[in-house]
């Protein structure tokens, strides 16, 4: 049976739900994907009322949350794809997206585990021959999907952005 493990990025980054702007990169056997992504800050009990609130800053002009550009790498990736499913195809009943209604939710980064019957029904950039156990991972943007046969993944903050 196929499960959907939901994986964090890292000590509370997320990416950013509206204009990610994911860009990928071939090093070899290593993927990048570069994108949008944000850290909530948590709010305090001096919340911004009124205006202010409702554009998300203080009277003091501080953000409620951080912004950034993120890095994945997938680290010995045999194969990668980029499909154009959106949020919209996700959530129609006959939508074309091959995990809507399987996975939990769109827009999350996911490694698929178990026997997937469809992962090979669709064409893949192929690097290498893949290894004996490589691990499926798949990333709903917003207007896009992402997914790799890879041997494992990190992710960073792009510090030059």
């Amino acid at each position: 049976m196929l499960r959907f493990v939901e994986l964090r990025l890292g000590e509370g980054w997320r990416e950013e739900p509206n204009a990610p702007d994911p860009q990928v990169s071939v090093a070899a056997s290593s993927v990048n994907v570069r994108f949008r992504c944000f850290k909530p800050i948590p709010v305090n009990a001096t919340r911004p009322r009124g205006i202010l609130a409702a554009f998300g800053r203080s009277s003091r002009k501080a953000p409620w949350f951080d912004e950034a550009w993120g890095v994945l790498t997938f680290a010995r990736c045999s194969r990668w794809r980029w499909d154009a499913t959106n949020e919209h195809e996700w959530f129609k009943e006959d939508g074309n997206g091959r995990y809507s209604g399987i996975a939990s939710e769109w827009g999350k980064f996911y490694e698929l585990i178990g026997d997937d019957p469809i992962r090979d029904a669709v064409p893949w950039e192929q690097l290498a021959a893949d290894c004996a156990a490589p691990r499926h991972f798949l990333f709903y943007f917003r207007d896009e999907t992402l997914e790799f046969l890879a041997d494992d993944w990190s992710f960073s903050l792009d510090r030059d952005a």
